[in-house]
């Protein structure tokens, strides 16, 4: 059953008096307020949509000698579906990231010990600049390992920690609401909320959907630069970990599943798989900015073949950008310490 989550009241008193009175042998009765509410209930039903249901309460004050009551009755009942004029926002009505709600929406971020750095300051930019609660939380190989989640033995294609853990998201939400995962070589410039108020229930998960072929044949610091079809999908997906399809992302799975099977998500039919503009996964290096076109200015940078925590791409697009919030995450870091 779901639970009531929020309750908004509207009250509205009219007050009346009348002089319609009845007399019966000794006994006066007189009607003298009119009273008429109206309740507004939100109930969730999944976590980002809800059913609203508007209840009137008819009252009436009767005075009866010299004792007064009030008399209620429950007069309907209705679906907000009866009240068109009403609209609801079903993208941002849920349990773990509305903004109207103090649960957190939860970002699972890649974790590699070579680029803790880069961890450090894709949080810090995500918590700077969103105006929702966020739970964000690192996935770390070995703390999966020890939990008994991950035993998958790493090949020489992978080239971070994260390449297939990212696919545990759903069973780390407990297969429960909405959920990120993101690479850590992410570089947040717009409030993340923007991005919550894109999901949409329809969908298994959404994803910036790339056309993306690398010309490099290394990356990072000397990984190899692999090419196969929906590439770079995978790096920031919004999981609704709910969806019964997502449920196939067990343990066992992603431990044993084929990469092609993970990264291609191949669990799932093509309409299953929502799209997010291309400017909350902004490729350095392959996507780019035109002049005076607002919908290409990057809202999240996706350092892909390198970030400026690698001596080798020091001098790649947007550095700068990314040295200006390392700087300041490393001043509130040291100010904190202090």
């Amino acid at each position: 059953m779901p639970a009531a989550s929020t309750w908004f009241r509207r009250e509205a008193k009219h007050k009346a008096q009348a002089d319609a009175e009845s007399t019966r042998g000794s006994t006066r009765v007189s009607l003298t307020h009119i009273k008429f509410s109206t309740f507004q209930i939100k109930i969730h039903h999944s976590p980002h949509s809800s059913l609203q249901i508007y209840f009137s309460l008819f009252g009436f004050l009767i005075k009866r000698e010299n004792k007064s009551f009030w008399c209620r009755w429950l007069i309907f009942s209705l679906p907000l579906q009866a009240f068109p004029q009403i609209q609801t926002n079903n993208a941002m009505t849920m349990s773990n990231g509305d903004s109207k709600t103090s649960t957190p929406f939860r970002i699972f971020v890649g974790y590699d010990p070579r680029e803790d750095l880069a961890y450090k300051v894709c949080h810090h930019s995500i918590t700077k600049r969103s105006s929702i609660p966020v739970e964000i939380t690192p996935i770390v190989q070995s703390d999966l390992r020890e939990r008994g989640l991950y035993w998958r033995e790493r090949n020489n294609l992978e080239s971070t920690e994260f390449s297939f853990t990212r696919f545990l998201t759903p069973h780390l939400s407990d297969y429960q609401g909405w959920a990120m995962f993101v690479d850590c070589d992410f570089l947040y410039i717009a409030d993340i909320k923007e991005l919550v108020d894109l999901i949409d229930d329809k969908y298994a998960i959404m994803c910036v959907q790339h056309d993306y072929t690398p010309k490099e044949t290394t990356k990072m610091d000397g990984a190899v630069q692999t090419v196969y079809p929906r590439k770079n999908w995978s790096s920031m997906v919004l999981y609704n970990c709910g969806h019964p399809k997502n449920k196939t992302l067990t343990p066992e799975a992603v431990n044993t599943q084929s990469g092609a099977f993970l990264h291609r998500f191949q669990w799932l039919e093509d309409e299953e798989i929502g799209s997010v503009p291309f400017v909350w996964n902004f490729l350095e290096g392959h996507n780019r900015v035109v002049e005076n076109d607002p919908a290409t200015q990057p809202k999240a940078v996706h350092f892909t073949r390198g970030g400026p925590w690698f001596d080798a791409w020091k001098n790649c697009d947007f550095a700068d950008l990314w040295l200006g919030e390392m700087e300041e995450y490393s001043k509130e870091n040291n100010k904190d310490a202090n």
